[in-house]
């Protein structure tokens, strides 16, 4: 198949719906094959896999929580045996509790930051020596626009967003004598199956008008950016963080 992405391996984890799956629907679409990664949601794994089978692509299917070392051990080993290497990591699992300062737990810390930082740093040290071995790779870290003005809402959550966005910087330097390239994309507002309640309440109004757009993005903005770090034309951009948010941030 031609594409973008042909010939290449793509795990993307929490692929089983929103960003995940529009993601690895995407590689597919550019000639990627995926491994869709979910926790919970096997129908919406399944889903996508059929979706890119539909496009011509291979898809297998890997039940791991990304916060527990045993299980992305067993995910990368299972990826390698099925597809004997692994070009792209895009490190998509996350979750979000909404609550002010005051009403965060130590139980909603420890969990925010077990899946959205501990979960993509265990990633990638699993997936390096693989990367290392196959002579390069490509690292896509899903961080939020969150971490880039710092929340206010969801301490812990843009939080973990602003540790992952210097995890890529600092891997960026440990990948680059591999031709491992290693960035972040940080969306903004995006219209999903998880936001469309937010944005039709009127509920994310406020944030909307703090946009230049005036007006959320869609899924196919942040696959776009992702398909532009992990083509493999692209070779001299890493340790960056591209904000996808119309404007919301301008750092």
């Amino acid at each position: 198949m031609n594409g973008r992405l042909a010939g290449s391996v793509a795990v993307v984890t929490g692929s089983s719906r929103g960003l995940g799956k529009a993601i690895a629907i995407g590689f597919a679409a550019e000639g990627a094959d995926v491994i869709v990664n979910y926790v919970q949601n096997e129908i919406g794994a399944k889903q996508t896999a059929e979706a890119i089978r539909q496009l011509g692509c291979r898809a297998h299917i890997i039940c791991a929580d990304v916060s527990k070392r045993v299980e992305v051990k067993r995910l990368f080993a299972d990826a390698m045996a099925i597809y004997g290497k692994i070009d792209i990591l895009v490190n998509n699992a996350g979750i979000n509790k909404r609550c002010w300062f005051e009403e965060t737990t130590d139980d909603d810390w420890d969990e925010v930051m077990a899946i959205n930082l501990k979960g993509p740093f265990v990633c990638c040290q699993e997936v390096f020596p693989y990367m290392i071995k196959n002579g390069s790779g490509r690292i896509i870290n899903i961080s939020s626009v969150a971490s880039q003005y710092h929340g206010p809402k969801t301490v812990h959550y843009a939080v973990s967003k602003a540790g992952l966005n210097s995890l890529t910087k600092v891997l960026a330097r440990y990948g680059a004598p591999h031709n491992i390239f290693v960035n972040a994309v940080a969306p903004g507002l995006i219209l999903t199956d998880q936001t469309r309640e937010e944005f039709e309440s009127g509920a994310a109004q406020p944030n909307i008008d703090l946009t230049l757009l005036k007006r959320p993005g869609n899924e196919q903005d942040v696959v776009s950016a992702c398909l532009s770090l992990a083509e493999k034309n692209q070779s001299y951009i890493t340790g960056q963080v591209l904000s996808v948010s119309g404007g919301a941030y301008l750092g």
